[in-house]
Formats: structure tokens, C-alpha cells, sequence
């Protein structure tokens, strides 16, 4: 994706709503002031420039927050000034109100995607409350947290450094990103892994750290309940995100740590489990306060509740753990001890519902990884009787990933043959990461068996669903995919 706009601005105003800050005209002025062709080709992204966020567009609010997160992800920076506002509501339809705003979301979208941000305290100006438990608790996920004072002078004077960066060549612009996922994975395994017992203990991460924020009141069940059926029906998983997000953010004011809240723990179990299966296409791998790993430490650590409980039928989440571990090892460098820890997990999933395919899918794509071939095709095997005799998508699915380890096994055209097969029965559901993921697999299967051609197509194919669903995990394994079809097809 070409980033039309590297440098994002927070979206913040002054009472009243709608009035800019003087930094702002002075920002829109040193970059080609307020015509149609500067708006077009501004570096900066500010709310503006961009008609879908008038007050008289037709817009729901909740799609005039997505533009505004859009420009987030799309950025290489972001700066948030921190005036006294919170920042203007999200409503959300059916719901009465949700403790969160436009400029909340940014910031929590910054912080989830790990973007180098310069955050400022407007001189004259104090944190509210909300304002103050959120910085503390998003902190840790920023990877370079300070939020500094300063003038209008010096926000202007920082803005235009970015924008004179960003007017040189790549080549001379010098280092700003955060590191590539791999290396961030492996520092963030070697600093904060604590060895555990699977058997009896939960890993040590947790949502946010165990965020709670007392500066928000309980909130009501039922507008939970509606947010994270409003999150289920949206299209992409970023979009699911923000709306989990704010439900979350609703039960901070419920900490499930606190015995008179024991009533919020099944909406705790859902927000984080939702966040678990869409941060997982979204590729939130790894040992930070956002991402899968936290989201399922947390649910281990929920207090027993009669109706909360996982696929395997315990309220531990182990398949999922099976499944975030064998992620974050397939980005590391130190995959063994990793693999290890996913395959624990993944048998004892197995051992508390031996009757499920889940932990058998999971434990034959450890093997695949891992190199036991031989057990890895059993257990798809497995997998694929289990589920044959119901059919539709998952049935679907495990032929794709029985298909593809038979292509590894040096059976290509039976490989082939199934996985063909796998991703028809999945076509016929909904468009979704699982089916992206088969037309990945089946590319690899086209590259393996010679077949370069249908692989370019089936790719390019491929990464057209991943970004209609934002499917950014999938996105990044399918464009260095790419990149070694192009290298055949030049031999």
C-alpha cells in the first residue's frame, strides 16, 4: 500500500467543537493552506482535508471514526497533541454512550500497531482523567513512550521536520520505523517470556496489563452486548477491532478482578476472545499488551464462572494459546522452545476433549512445522475424517491443510487435488481469513508442483480478499510469497 500520507495528526479542536487550534492553521498553512490540490496532496493527514468527516456528511459516525483510524494504519507517524478534551463521542447506534472518542481511538490505533508516535502536551493545557488512565495503561504499548510539553511553536516546528523528511528520498530519511515484526518478536520473547507450567499456570501477559480505569462508570450490560454484535457483523477485522475495542474500554469500569463485578466476566470472556480471533488475522503475534497473547492470558486468568469456557470445554484458553505460540514462532528466530511451548498446549487441548479436531489440526501444523512429517499427515487425517461427515467449511478447511502437507511430503497432485477441493467447500461460505489462507496454501502448492503461472494468479487473487477483510497477517505472508513467484518466473 503506498502511503500517501506518512505523517498522521491526531484529530484534536478546541471548545468549541469544531474550532482548530492555532497550530493547526499554522501547519495547514506551511503545507499549501486550504485549496482542493494541497488537501489532495498534503503529506499530513489531518480531518480537514477530508469531506466524508463534515458534520453534514452522511456518514454514521462510527464510519467517520473508521476514515480517521484508516489514516492511522495508512501513516509511517503520527503525532497526538493532549489538550484538557477527551475528544468528541463515537456513538454507536442502539448503544447510550461508550467511554471513548475520535482522538481516544487514534491513540489506541497508534499504540496497537506499534507506529512511532510523538505525543505532546499542549503548553496551558491538563490531562483530564480519562485522558491520564488511558496514557498510563497504553504506554507499555508504544514502543518509545514520552509525552513531552511543549508550545505551539515547537509542535509546528516538528511537523514540518516530518514533512521535510518525508519530501527526501527513502534512501536518505534515515531510521524512524519501529523494528520488522521478526526482530520485534524475538526481543520482546527474550525480555518477557516467563517459563510457566501450561499444565497448571497461565503466561504472564495480560490485556493492557490488567488495565482498569476508575474513571469510568460500570457500564451496561446490554450496550456491551450490543457492541460486540455490531463488531461481529462488520466486514473487516479492523473494523471488528475498533468496536471490540470500545467494549473493552466499557469493561475497564468493570475490572473482572473485582468480586462485585463477577456478573461482567462473560462479557469479558467474549470481548477477549473476539479480540484473540481477529487480532490473530490481524497479525497481533507477539509478547505486547495488545496483542493475542495478551488477550488469552487475560481470559485464562478470568475467575471461575459457570458459563464461561473454551472449545475444549474448560474455561482455560489452551487451544488458542496452541495457536498464538505457533504464530509467534513461525516470525522467530528461537522457533524450537516456542514450538515446544505450542505443542504443550495444543496436547493438553487434546487431552481435555480428545473427541474435538481442533487440537489435532493444531498439533499436525506444529509437526509440519517442526519437521515429523509423518505425524503432522496423521493428524490432518484425523482432522479431515472427523469433520467429513458434517461438511460445510471446516470440513473445507481441513482438506486445504491436509492437501498442503501432502505437497510437502513430496505428493503433490493428490495434495493439489485436495487442497482444490478444500478451498471450493470454503468458497461457498463467507469470505473470511480461512479462505484467504487456503488460496495462499494452494499457491504454494501450484509453486511447488511447477505451476507458476496459476500460483502469480491465485496470489494476486488472494491478497485483492486479504485487503477487502484486512487480513494484514495474511497480507504480509502473501506479498513475500509474491516476491519469490516474480523470482521464478524471471528464471
Amino acid at each position: 500500500m503506498v502511503c500517501t500520507r506518512p505523517v498522521f495528526l491526531s484529530s484534536c479542536f478546541e471548545d468549541p467543537r469544531h474550532v482548530r487550534l492555532g497550530f493547526r492553521d499554522r501547519i495547514c498553512a506551511a503545507t499549501g493552506g486550504e485549496s482542493d490540490a494541497a488537501k489532495l496532496g498534503r503529506t499530513v493527514w489531518m480531518a480537514e482535508d477530508f469531506p466524508e468527516l463534515d458534520r453534514v456528511s452522511p456518514l454514521s459516525p462510527f464510519e467517520k471514526n473508521e476514515v480517521c483510524l484508516d489514516g492511522v494504519r495508512q501513516a509511517e507517524c503520527v503525532v497526538i497533541v493532549v489538550t484538557e478534551r477527551h475528544g468528541s463521542p463515537v456513538p454507536i447506534e442502539g448503544v447510550t454512550e461508550i467511554p471513548s472518542s475520535f482522538f481516544e481511538s487514534e491513540i489506541f490505533v497508534a499504540a496497537l500497531l506499534r507506529k512511532p508516535t510523538f505525543l505532546f502536551l499542549l503548553n496551558g493545557y491538563t490531562p483530564n482523567d480519562k485522558q491520564t488512565a488511558l496514557l498510563k495503561f497504553l504506554a507499555p504499548a508504544f514502543p518509545y513512550f514520552r509525552l513531552r510539553p511543549a508550545s505551539e511553536d515547537q509542535i509546528v516546528r516538528k511537523v514540518l521536520q516530518l514533512v521535510e523528511r518525508y519530501e527526501r528520498p527513502a534512501w536518505r530519511r534515515g531510521p524512524l520505523r519501529p523494528p520488522n515484526i521478526g526482530a520485534l518478536v524475538d526481543r520482546l520473547f527474550k525480555c518477557r517470556h516467563r517459563s510457566y507450567d501450561p499444565e497448571v499456570e497461565a503466561p504472564s501477559l495480560r490485556f493492557l496489563n490488567g488495565a482498569t480505569d476508575l474513571s469510568i462508570p460500570r457500564p451496561d450490560p446490554e450496550d456491551v452486548i450490543k457492541i460486540l454484535d455490531k463488531a461481529s457483523g462488520q466486514k473487516t477485522h479492523q473494523a471488528r477491532l475498533s468496536l471490540i475495542w470500545f467494549a473493552l474500554r466499557a469493561l475497564m469500569g468493570a475490572p473482572y478482578n473485582d468480586p462485585s463485578c463477577q456478573a461482567y466476566l462473560p462479557l469479558w470472556d467474549r470481548a477477549l476472545a473476539s479480540w484473540t480471533n481477529n487480532g490473530a488475522w490481524y497479525g497481533l503475534h507477539g509478547h505486547f499488551p495488545m496483542s493475542c497473547l495478551a488477550a488469552l492470558g487475560s481470559r485464562a486468568a478470568l475467575p471461575p464462572a459457570a458459563d464461561l469456557g473454551d472449545a475444549d470445554g474448560t474455561q482455560y484458553p489452551h487451544g488458542g494459546l496452541a495457536s498464538e505460540y505457533y504464530s509467534i514462532a513461525k516470525l522467530s528466530d528461537i522457533k524450537r522452545p516456542i514450538f515446544d511451548l505450542a505443542l504443550s498446549h495444543a496436547q493438553l487441548s487434546i487431552e481435555r476433549a480428545p473427541d474435538a479436531s481442533g487440537g489435532y489440526a493444531m498439533r499436525g501444523s506444529i509437526f509440519l512445522q517442526t519437521g515429523c512429517t509423518d505425524a503432522a499427515l496423521a493428524d490432518y487425517e484425523r482432522v479431515t475424517r472427523l469433520r467429513e461427515p458434517e461438511g460445510g467449511t471446516s470440513y473445507g478447511e481441513a482438506l486445504s491443510e491436509w492437501g498442503y502437507a501432502l505437497v510437502g511430503a513430496g505428493r503433490g497432485n493428490l495434495g493439489i487435488d485436495y487442497m482444490e477441493k478444500g478451498l471450493e467447500i470454503l468458497r461457498k461460505g463467507d469470505l473470511n481469513g480461512f479462505v484467504v489462507r487456503a488460496m495462499r496454501k494452494l499457491a504454494v502448492g501450484y509453486l511447488r508442483t511447477g505451476r507458476v503461472h496459476q500460483a502469480i494468479a491465485q496470489l494476486s487473487a488472494a491478497h485483492k480478499h486479504a485487503e477487502e477483510i484486512g487480513a494484514r497477517d495474511q497480507i504480509r505472508a502473501l506479498e513475500a510469497l509474491a516476491v519469490k513467484g516474480a523470482k521464478l518466473l524471471r528464471l
